[in-house]
């Protein structure tokens, strides 16, 4: 847990205290030590963290009401009330299906940072490469999957896979092609991977092509600068089917779905549905986003596979961190986000900020002192986008991709 010192003068000998408001969530070592903690920083109880305790019965994103009191040099003391969220999904999560429990399916975008399955994006291109499809306006045609590659989705296996122009792809065969995007689980659809559903009209711009990737074991199907009905907008996005030698926990085929452009994003479904068209995943419908979803952008990765949620970063036993990784948060960010880092010695830090072209658009030092401590990056009149952030500490350089949103 972070606390920020907000004032003009240091602060020595800082620690806390943490109780909880809820029988249900108990803190086992409920004292922690900061240290000292400059004017205008933050610092980590990283060494010494808390311990809590959660009974199985609270539902996930139940808020559980907190207090910690904080005392530090100078007879400084504050009592602070805050929330805790108990499985809270936030944008930097993995979003579950549902609904019930548990999960099968879980989705991972490239702004869930610290999950080990988190996707990173490279566009494959398969346009002017693979096959394309004939396909007039709403029109939807089956394709054969490669010899011994098939496509097992909630426990049913396909080897086949109808591929619709409006931006959806079933597993096995269907004519059902609707113009209308609908919001996720949709009982008149089939079991669906919808990529970006939306009325669309593939015979303007570059068409609909697809590839099998022999050698990267993935099938690939391309929209290539499809043109949306009655606009002059065209927009650039395919779906990825990784074969069985990708394994899964339960078997099932892991994909992915790609962004090389995000123009008009307002009317699309982005989501899942399985083949009894009750259980789903709606990333996005008609502007409104999953509350664990980033924002559909421009270089925007999202994976579908069957592994749970597991951190991507080291621990030793008990929770600690291991030295030598930094991290952002919020991320995504509107304001600005902290920059957590590691030194192992004290001496300067150094953050140099760059855009998705590689553009230098910001860089900043100081000085800081042993161990784990953080830094606000608030900068002026950024674009929303991608950034990546390369944090240089005592004993430790790491790039950080972040998202800036609106």
């Amino acid at each position: 847990m972070a606390l920020r010192n907000i004032g003009t003068e240091g602060l020595t000998g800082v620690s806390a205290t943490f109780r909880s408001g809820d029988v249900r969530f108990t803190v086992t070592d409920s004292t922690a030590d900061y240290g000292s903690i400059p004017a205008d920083s933050s610092a980590m109880n990283s060494g010494d963290p808390f311990g809590i305790e959660v009974d199985g019965s609270v539902p996930l994103e139940t808020p559980i009401p907190c207090t910690l009191f904080v005392s530090g040099s100078t007879d400084y003391e504050d009592t602070c009330a805050l929330t805790i969220i108990i499985g809270e999904l936030r944008s930097i999560d993995p979003i579950p299906d549902g609904p019930r429990t548990p999960a099968l399916y879980w989705c991972y975008d490239d702004c869930d940072s610290g999950y080990a399955k988190r996707p990173d994006f490279e566009w494959v291109e398969v346009s002017g490469v693979g096959t394309e499809l004939s396909l007039s306006d709403d029109q939807t045609v089956t394709v054969d999957l490669p010899s011994g590659f098939t496509w097992q989705f909630y426990g049913q296996t396909y080897t086949q896979l109808a591929v619709c122009g409006n931006g959806f792809i079933a597993p096995g065969t269907t004519t059902y092609s609707a113009y209308t995007n609908q919001s996720l689980p949709y009982a008149s659809a089939p079991p669906m991977a919808a990529v970006r559903w939306d009325d669309m009209y593939p015979p303007n711009g570059g068409g609909v092509w697809y590839y099998h990737d022999e050698a990267n074991h993935r099938f690939v199907v391309e929209w290539d600068s499809v043109h949306y009905f009655s606009s002059s907008e065209y927009e650039t996005f395919e779906f990825v089917l990784y074969d069985s030698t990708v394994a899964t926990p339960s078997g099932d085929n892991e994909f992915c779905y790609q962004y090389l452009t995000a123009t008009n994003t307002g009317g699309n479904t982005v989501g899942t549905q399985d083949h009894t068209k009750t259980v789903a995943i709606e990333c996005l419908f008609d502007g409104s986003y999953h509350r664990g979803s980033a924002p559909l952008d421009a270089g925007r990765a999202i994976r579908f596979t069957t592994f749970e949620p597991q951190t991507g970063v080291s621990e030793e036993p008990g929770g600690r961190q291991v030295a030598g990784r930094s991290w952002c948060s919020p991320n995504p960010f509107r304001a600005g986000t902290f920059v957590h880092y590691h030194a192992t010695a004290p001496g300067p830090v150094e953050v140099a900020a760059f855009d998705a072209t590689g553009r230098e658009v910001d860089r900043f030092a100081f000085t800081a002192g042993q161990g784990r401590g953080s830094v606000r990056w608030q900068p002026e009149e950024l674009a929303r986008g991608m950034y990546f952030l390369k944090v240089s500490a005592p004993g430790e350089e790491t790039v950080v991709k972040v998202l800036a949103i609106d």
